[in-house]
């Protein structure tokens, strides 16, 4: 850094109160002054505070603000914030604040694809002593990257039994979902297959899982067949859940399995099964169907629907 430049933003450090020990609601109210510089100021100026500034919910601010101008600069600055290399958090008490903070910068480092940030998200994910609502938000940030790397320690979350959190492992069933690597069918499936009989807590995780398998779509018999013991799930969202998997794998067994789900006792299921089949067969299957006198009327209603909308749209 240049002399002159680093003192003057040594010297907008002073005047702006960093590190001084204000309010978060006062120095927040300081740090608005930085519209009254250019952009390209403004950005070098936020860059330079992060790297000193110690209190998580002027840091958040500060983040957010930088993210607004969609830098690239910024990336080792967030790398280095949600590793929390080198900074002193003796100075706040509220910890809450800084895995706020973090989780964050995680939400920004997975939406700009970076496959860069994977290796940091993948260290904060690993660390077991980190905050579980962090490691969730860099379970879906990995997601959002989409990078096979990814993969592998996202499969040992998920299968992890002794994992104390369970929102962790759907999230990472989910991040598996949005990848996309076949790797993940095995373990996907397995897990469906030993715990088919659970209930409560973790069918939410069933449930991430079976969207999952839906997302990757691979048409293999064991997947299929997980997929049909899903249809005969206790809970209603879990049957409409394979009805959307199923209909996702392109591959016409899946059909009659669909169609068995038209009588289900539940009205967003069978109207689910429907919408899939209109998805799979296409306007005509709606037509017939409608012919069917043993049809439930909220069956009947959604394909009129349906056949509606598309002639809108015709039009």
């Amino acid at each position: 850094m240049p002399e002159n430049r680093e003192a003057k933003l040594n010297k907008l450090a002073e005047e702006f109160h960093i590190c001084k020990g204000l309010s978060s609601d006062e120095h927040i109210k300081i740090l608005g002054q930085l519209h009254d510089f250019s952009k390209e100021q403004a950005i070098d100026i936020l860059c330079y505070f992060l790297t000193l500034e110690t209190n998580p919910e002027v840091l958040l601010y500060m983040v957010n603000a930088l993210h607004k101008y969609n830098v690239p600069v910024a990336f080792d600055i967030f790398t280095e914030l949600i590793l929390w290399k080198d900074r002193n958090k003796s100075n706040h008490k509220d910890l809450e604040s800084y895995v706020k903070l973090r989780c964050a910068i995680a939400k920004i480092l997975g939406s700009s694809r970076d496959n860069k940030a994977v290796l940091p998200l993948l260290y904060v994910l690993n660390n077991k002593d980190e905050n579980y609502k962090l490691r969730l938000s860099c379970a879906e940030a990995l997601g959002q990257i989409g990078n096979n790397y990814a993969v592998a320690p996202l499969i040992d979350v998920v299968s992890d039994e002794n994992e104390k959190s369970v929102y962790l492992r759907e999230s990472a069933a989910k991040a598996l979902g949005m990848i996309g690597d076949i790797r993940a069918i095995d373990p996907l499936v397995s897990i469906l297959e030993t715990k088919k009989g659970i209930i409560d807590k973790f069918t939410f995780l069933k449930e991430r899982i079976i969207e999952s398998l839906g997302r990757i779509g691979i048409q293999d018999d064991r997947t299929i067949k997980v997929l049909k013991n899903a249809l005969y799930d206790e809970a209603p969202y879990i049957r409409l859940g394979a009805i959307e998997a199923l209909s996702d794998l392109d591959d016409d067994r899946v059909i009659p399995l669909i169609e068995k789900m038209l009588y289900d006792k539940e009205e967003d299921v069978a109207r689910g099964a429907v919408s899939a089949l209109y998805n799979i067969c296409g306007r005509e299957y709606l037509i017939e169907l409608l012919k069917r006198n043993e049809l439930a009327e909220w069956c009947k209603d959604e394909a009129q629907t349906i056949l509606d909308e598309e002639e809108e749209n015709i039009d």
